[in-house]
């Protein structure tokens, strides 16, 4: 545990170095947030509830899911691709740690760093021109903790497993961005699953992208009631559980395949 740690302390001072970049990511988070916050704030008009959700509710959403997308960044896709491009993944593999074990305590670091520099000010922000994003009751926040970690979790090994197919791939650049938007809409990020069509909202559930960001969200926001909550809780669990062993045996593959290549 002390080696991971250490890990996520290099990569922390890391992130340090990258001022200006962390600046204008911030600044774009931003931007986006109340973009979309006075956007439903139009949308809804006068009108008081839709879908169950109400229009302050839906504000709460966008704040906290930019909160969220400020936390979600996953370095593990740009580490395994700059790995294979320049070879240091055989060496990687040879050191004495879990490979995506180091990947991920490096993105613990991030997740440190980005949230003193990215989601504290988006979330001033917030308060000053949305005011504070209360949760729907002290219960629906408590289940919200353990939903944002397993949503993380969830988005972290999807992730992971994206990247891999750099192993067979000349450059993912252009793919990592159709992959971060195509994750976007179908997560209920931006705009929630529950105001699409019927047929599409049962095709996207069974998916494990709405548990990444609607799930938490929803909980927050009080759309799910505290039995459907800790169902969702179950399901988000089950994802991670199917999406960690994925990326164990993607792991022992891509291993075989970088000895036999030589790396």
């Amino acid at each position: 545990m002390k080696t991971y740690l250490y890990i996520a302390k290099l990569r922390m001072q890391t992130m340090l170095a990258y001022r200006m970049e962390v600046l204008t990511y911030t600044i774009m988070q931003a931007l986006i947030m109340l973009s979309v916050g006075f956007f439903w704030k139009a949308a809804y008009g006068g009108t008081q509830v839709a879908h169950g959700v109400t229009g302050n509710s839906m504000i709460t959403y966008t704040v906290i899911s930019a909160i969220m997308g400020s936390m979600y960044y996953m370095g593990v896709e740009d580490r395994i691709s700059d790995a294979v491009k320049t070879g240091s993944i055989a060496t990687d593999m040879i050191k004495p740690v879990n490979l995506f074990g180091m990947y991920l305590a490096e993105d613990m670091g991030n997740l440190v760093i980005c949230f003193f520099r990215s989601t504290l000010p988006i979330f001033i922000v917030a308060l000053a021109i949305f005011g504070l994003p209360v949760p729907a009751s002290p219960q629906h926040f408590l289940l919200f903790i353990p939903s944002f970690a397993l949503g993380y979790g969830i988005n972290w090994t999807f992730s992971a497993l994206f990247a891999m197919i750099a192993f067979t791939a000349i450059d993912l650049g252009p793919a990592f961005s159709v992959k971060y938007h195509f994750v976007n809409m179908l997560s209920g990020a931006m705009i929630p699953i529950w105001f699409f069509p019927a047929w599409l909202r049962t095709a996207v559930n069974c998916l494990p992208f709405v548990y990444m960001f609607q799930t938490p969200l929803g909980i927050y926001i009080g759309k799910y009631d505290i039995s459907e909550s800790i169902r969702a809780l179950g399901i988000q669990a089950i994802w991670l559980a199917v999406l960690t062993v994925m990326v164990i045996i993607a792991q022992k593959r891509i291993e075989k395949r970088v000895l036999v290549q030589g790396g």
